[in-house]
């Protein structure tokens, strides 16, 4: 994976986890309000510290019955893009050459004598995504919301 690849990778993969991101918020919203307030979302959901990994386990407080492996698999989701989101050009001795066709631009913090390889999360993540989007998304429609086309 070159550099313009992986950074057009890089904003695909925090775009499209926003979005999930939303899907969650969307669900406590709704479950608290029935319906997405938007001053409860900014002022509380939104704040810095209340972070994705407190999101998801309200969301798995107050819906006991969620898909397992969804939830799995929101998880990795996480962890990809965690990855994606935080990770950068090395600018010290790191791990061993990469692979042809992929750049080396920082250590795997689980495992610093490799390279974190874009290309594999890249995929894993296009994999996963649009099934848990699609979950999330039911599971707030079954608590009543509504998507309105602005």
């Amino acid at each position: 994976m070159d550099e313009q690849t992986l950074s057009r990778a890089r904003a695909e993969v925090i775009e499209k986890f926003i979005n999930l991101e939303w899907l969650v918020i969307a669900i406590i919203a709704q479950h608290y309000f029935g319906r997405v307030y938007l001053r409860f979302v900014l002022e509380v959901l939104y704040d810095p510290s209340f972070s994705f990994y407190l999101k998801r386990r309200v969301l798995e407080k107050i819906i006991p019955d969620l898909d397992k492996k969804k939830i799995g698999n929101l998880r990795r989701l996480s962890t990809i893009r965690a990855y994606f989101a935080h990770t950068a050009e090395q600018l010290f001795k790191g791990p061993p050459p990469p692979r042809e066709g992929q750049i080396a631009i920082a250590p795997d913090p689980r495992n610093l004598d490799k390279a974190i390889d874009y290309a594999q999360l890249y995929k894993e993540f296009q994999t996963m995504e649009p099934a848990v989007a699609e979950y999330l998304f039911k599971v707030y429609q079954e608590l009543g919301g509504e998507y309105v086309k602005g």
